[in-house]
């Protein structure tokens, strides 16, 4: 009972936090989170905890509202996919993307994304959010990186949903599902 419990209660903090990092696009994250089991293989907590941390970084970049929901999710989903053509699992690419948006490049050259200084700099160049001079600032870096993830990524975008029938993913499937399925139960019994 006090597992079921549990899992209800991490599921309902990290939708009370999406609230104030999302505002009124939680609802959009928390539907994201809802379906996530059967798109990337995470349960509806880690889906809501990854675009937290995401929405987070999106934030310090200066997005807001659907733009900043859609960054997170969409990061999210790539992190399933990212686990998915990789065989590693959701957590480790949620980790790895998210120190990549903290400027740590190295986890990330697990799932074959190299991103340095000189890199992110033309990233930046060729968006026009930066004019060649000096460091990237915060803002541009953050910017940058999640533009290069998704250049370097385009193979394994949406590998989730192609390989869904594969062993591995359907063992992260059902495992999500599980962790969704004592969340359900947890709130019942609350």
């Amino acid at each position: 009972m006090f597992k079921l419990a549990s899992a209800a209660g991490d599921y309902g903090e990290a939708v009370s936090a999406a609230g104030v990092i999302f505002g009124e696009a939680a609802d959009d994250v928390e539907a994201f989170g809802e379906k996530a089991s059967k798109t990337a293989g995470l349960s509806a907590r880690a889906a809501v905890d990854a675009a937290n941390q995401f929405g987070t970084f999106g934030k310090a970049a200066g997005l807001t509202g659907e733009n900043l929901a859609d960054f997170s999710t969409d990061l999210t989903q790539l992190a399933g996919d990212l686990a998915s053509f990789k065989n590693t699992t959701p957590d480790e690419a949620v980790m790895a993307l998210g120190a990549a948006l903290r400027g740590e490049s190295e986890p990330l050259r697990r799932y074959g994304v190299l991103l340095d200084d000189a890199t992110l700099k033309a990233a930046a160049l060729e968006m026009g959010i930066y004019d060649g001079n000096g460091p990237l600032d915060m803002q541009t870096k953050i910017l940058a990186a999640n533009a290069e993830i998704w250049r370097q990524t385009n193979d394994a975008q949406g590998d989730y949903l192609r390989t869904g029938d594969s062993l591995a993913n359907q063992q992260r499937t059902l495992s999500a599902e599980f962790e969704n399925l004592q969340r359900n139960l947890g709130e019942g019994a609350v």
